[in-house]
């Protein structure tokens, strides 16, 4: 136990380290985190859920009770973060659709997927997949059609819902962390072998994507002082112990077997992802709790995914 425990968060955090270290010596700078940011989701991470996919027996991929179980901790998770934001803080519908997305979204490229591989294995891929998925699919749209029916019930929108989530899914499908995977489904469901050479080349970008991404995550924190309050515990709370807790609800209601429920539940106790800071602060809202969040829900994510580990391996 102790050495899965180990081997699945010291390499996490020693990366994280490395990171902070090289912002702290100068060598790299915060505008960096970009370019990091640029090679793991447009070519490192798509190309390995491409090739998880790829390499999952198709049996593995149609795991009904998986995807529900993913399905109702994310869409649980949202739906309770949205009416706590209306209706205990009394924030606006634009805001509080932002607070249900920081408190929902999953850092499964840069803090799940290394977690995952260790304790799970290849088929960690899975989770990191479909909660792709659902995120870019649900969660996403859901938040920016939200925020706009926000904007337009305080006046200050000027577009149409409808003509703001067709941008959306066209964005959606057009992106190569969604078609990349799902063309790696396809492939396994074909019996499509790909050539040696080519599937060679694909895994060497492949296997950046965990160390370039928590390099990217420890030096995005370099320099950030983050501030406590009310806001900021309610998100870690949601996100770090009520996801997790909804994961395994699920797993109960929809009779989930063992080796993908350790998926579900690694997934629901990863913090934040800074894609939701960062989705804030374009829209100029929420956006220092957001930042907050992320920091303190990480921080606290590597003792929590370490109990979690604990317990289930």
């Amino acid at each position: 136990m102790f050495t899965v425990m180990s081997g699945a968060l010291v390499p996490v955090v020693f990366l994280m380290f490395l990171g902070w270290l090289g912002g702290w010596k100068g060598y790299f700078k915060r505008e960096d985190v970009n370019v990091f940011a640029a090679l793991v989701m447009r070519f490192a991470l798509p190309f390995s859920l491409f090739l998880g996919a790829l390499n999952t027996p198709p049996e593995k991929l149609q795991n009904l009770p998986f995807i529900l179980c993913m399905l109702f901790g994310f869409v649980g998770t949202y739906a309770i973060a949205l009416a706590v934001s209306l209706l205990a803080f009394r924030h606006d519908l634009k805001t509080s659709a932002i607070q249900a997305l920081v408190c929902t979204f999953p850092d499964m490229a840069y803090f799940g997927a290394p977690i995952l591989l260790v304790v799970c294995g290849p088929s960690g891929f899975l989770a990191v997949l479909i909660g792709n998925l659902i995120t870019s699919f649900i969660i996403l749209p859901l938040t920016i059609v939200l925020s706009r029916w926000g904007e337009m019930a305080s006046g200050t929108g000027d577009t149409s819902v409808s003509a703001i989530l067709k941008s959306s899914l066209w964005r959606t499908v057009t992106n190569q962390m969604v078609w990349l995977p799902i063309l790696g489904v396809v492939l396994s469901f074909s019996g499509f072998q790909v050539p040696g050479a080519m599937k060679h080349s694909v895994e060497l970008v492949a296997s950046t994507a965990g160390g370039v991404s928590l390099l990217a995550l420890g030096l995005m924190f370099f320099g950030e002082r983050p501030s406590v309050n009310l806001d900021v515990v309610t998100n870690v709370g949601m996100k770090n112990f009520l996801q997790p807790a909804l994961m395994f609800l699920g797993i109960l209601m929809f009779g989930v077997d063992a080796d993908f429920a350790r998926q579900a539940l690694i997934v629901g106790a990863v913090p934040t992802a800074i894609a939701a800071s960062m989705f804030a602060v374009r829209n100029q809202t929420y956006a220092m709790p957001a930042s907050d969040s992320v920091v303190i829900g990480t921080v606290l994510a590597v003792f929590t995914e370490a109990l979690l580990i604990a317990v289930i391996i």
